[in-house]
């Protein structure tokens, strides 16, 4: 028996779906930039000026986009304090006034 037989079918990447809205949005809002790792900061703050957080959705998006692993992008994103990182099921945070 081969190591695959003994795991059973490949079931893909583990972690967050990815949701199809979200990369387009994110493809939308990087348009043609270069997407380059030493650029990431720069992309969450884009995602973040235009949505007001960064949810859970766009940071796995941004993953996919970038060909990042998603516990990068997340832990660069939860290092910063000015980031508001939104998780499933989380409201939004209120902006400011």
């Amino acid at each position: 028996m081969t190591k695959q037989q003994r795991r059973g079918p490949d079931r893909g990447p583990k972690g967050r779906a990815l949701d199809d809205v979200a990369l387009a949005e994110v493809r939308e809002l990087l348009g043609q930039r270069e997407r380059r790792r030493d650029l990431l900061i720069e992309f969450l703050h884009l995602i973040q000026d235009r949505y007001g957080c960064l949810s859970a959705a766009h940071l796995r998006a941004l993953a996919e986009d970038m060909r990042l692993s998603q516990v990068e992008v997340y832990e660069v994103a939860t290092f910063y304090d000015h980031f508001d990182i939104v998780r499933e099921g989380e409201a939004r945070p209120a902006p400011l006034t």
